[in-house]
């Protein structure tokens, strides 16, 4: 290592260049040096000055390629910084956490930008992207809250996870026609997105990357082949989904996206209002098909449905969670010669009615009777009823799954029977104006089953 009163420099000496390595200087701008003992000055080295909270201005001569991880990591008074057109590679991390950092501006000849290394630059209003960029690396962006405007370049082949997330000053984005892939969570949370339009050539969307924005409509192009769940998982006022009819692996009827077969149902809009009625011939939905603030009023099984390959309850908490989370949900029906379903006054039973399996939370009724005979309360079943503050179980219930009366803070007085045998965790979890639980010393009681209660255990032995 060598020095001078400002800066630490190490030399590469097969290459012939110096790194300037640390800075040791107090002032507020930073002037890097284009030589050092007759030599070029080429990169900024890892942690070259992190948590510097005096510097505000950065000046990068030419001939400068590389600026390194974490160089400016969180240095949060740095407003200003110009980059060489020399520049060609900038470290992970490299700015993260700069949140004074009010414009960029990225020479053509840059080529590779790490993960995260503008991340959390919360002032970044406008970004233009050099041509020369094919990837947009993982968290780059993320959390770049003021960003409103973003081009892309032609070349870009590849938006990595995380790459824009809660990028909420978004209100559109215009994507280049050579994308072929977007990561996960790459767009999450840009409530401001309005607007979108995928390319042609466009392969695969991946888990959650435009979960909670907020367009209206979307078109998959004939090119996707690949979604991940929770895509548009949140979109709250998307209320169509169309496909290109020439696409291989889906289509679109009503809106609603299904695999081309026909068999499973991948993505219900959730700005899509009222009943709906499950097309016949599908025997399976997708975990994240009706997501938790769905606005369906009601929901109809067609005959072919079916649970394959999983058994309850764990196939209704994977497969069709929906109606757990679905606050506007009133009621649920089952065509008559469903092999396996039934419904009941709009509440979902097994055909033999041992097995409650979901009752709507938006039922509007405050008392209800379980069928005698119900052997099981499946996982979740009534979780978030709040309407209900009066239950009757029958004295043939063996069983009351995970979380299936949790958070229902109706509830003042419950009666379990004797034949309950055992109560899952968290079964009547945040109850919390619960006061009095009567109930058998036998019955063994689960993780968290009664956290949160306060009151008095009654026992009827």
């Amino acid at each position: 290592m060598e020095m001078n009163d400002l800066f630490e420099f190490e030399l590469n000496e097969a290459e012939g260049y110096y790194s300037v390595t640390h800075y040791y200087g107090k002032g507020e701008e930073v002037v890097f040096p284009a030589a050092y003992e007759g030599k070029p000055v080429k990169t900024i080295g890892d942690c070259f000055s992190p948590y510097n909270k005096r510097i505000k201005r950065v000046i990068i001569p030419e001939g400068y390629t590389t600026i390194g991880e974490q160089a400016f990591f969180r240095c949060k008074s740095l407003k200003e910084i110009n980059f060489p057109e020399s520049l060609t590679s900038i470290g992970e991390r490299a700015f993260l956490g700069c949140t004074e950092l009010t414009e960029i501006k990225f020479p053509e000849n840059l080529t590779s930008i790490g993960e995260r290394a503008f991340e959390y630059c919360t002032k970044l209003t406008e970004i233009k992207l050099p041509e020369k960029l094919t990837s947009i690396e993982r968290s780059v962006f993320s959390d770049c809250s003021g960003l409103t405007e973003i081009k892309l370049p032609e070349s870009l082949t590849s938006i990595e996870g995380y790459a824009f997330f809660n990028c909420i000053g978004f209100k559109n984005i215009k994507f280049p026609e050579g994308l072929t892939s977007i990561g996960a969570q790459a767009f999450s949370d840009c409530i401001g997105l309005t607007e979108i339009r995928f390319p042609e050539g466009l392969t695969s969307i991946e888990l959650g990357a435009f979960s909670g924005c907020e367009f209206k409509e979307i078109k998959l192009p004939e090119s996707l082949t690949s979604i991940g769940e929770g895509a548009f998982s949140s979109c709250q006022k998307l209320a169509e989904i169309s496909v290109d009819e020439n696409n291989s692996v889906f289509r679109s009827v009503d809106g609603v996206l299904f695999d081309k077969a026909m068999t499973t149902l991948l993505q219900f809009p959730q700005g899509k209002m009222g009943v709906y009625s499950i097309p016949e011939g599908i025997i399976s939905i997708r975990s994240d098909a009706f997501f938790d603030d769905c606005k369906l009023t009601g929901i109809s099984f067609p005959q072919s449905f079916l649970f394959t390959g999983i058994s309850f309850p764990d196939t209704l908490f994977i497969i069709i969670n929906f109606p757990f989370d679905n606050d506007q949900l009133t009621d649920i029906t089952v065509n008559e010669f469903h092999p396996k379903y039934c419904s009941i006054d709009g509440v979902l039973f097994d055909k033999k009615i041992k097995e409650l399996i979901i009752y709507p939370k938006n039922k509007d009724r405050t008392n209800y009777i379980v069928p005698d005979g119900v052997i099981i309360i499946n996982a979740t079943a009534f979780y978030g009823c709040k309407r209900l503050i009066n239950i009757v179980l029958p004295e043939s219930l063996k069983i009351i799954d995970a979380a299936a009366f949790e958070n229902c803070d109706g509830f003042k007085a419950i009666t379990l029977p004797m034949s309950l045998q055992y109560i899952g965790e968290k079964a009547f979890q945040y109850c919390s104006n619960l006061e009095t639980v009567t109930l058998s010393r036998k019955t063994r009681i689960g993780y968290k089953a009664f956290e949160g209660f306060t009151g008095q255990f009654v026992y009827r032995d």
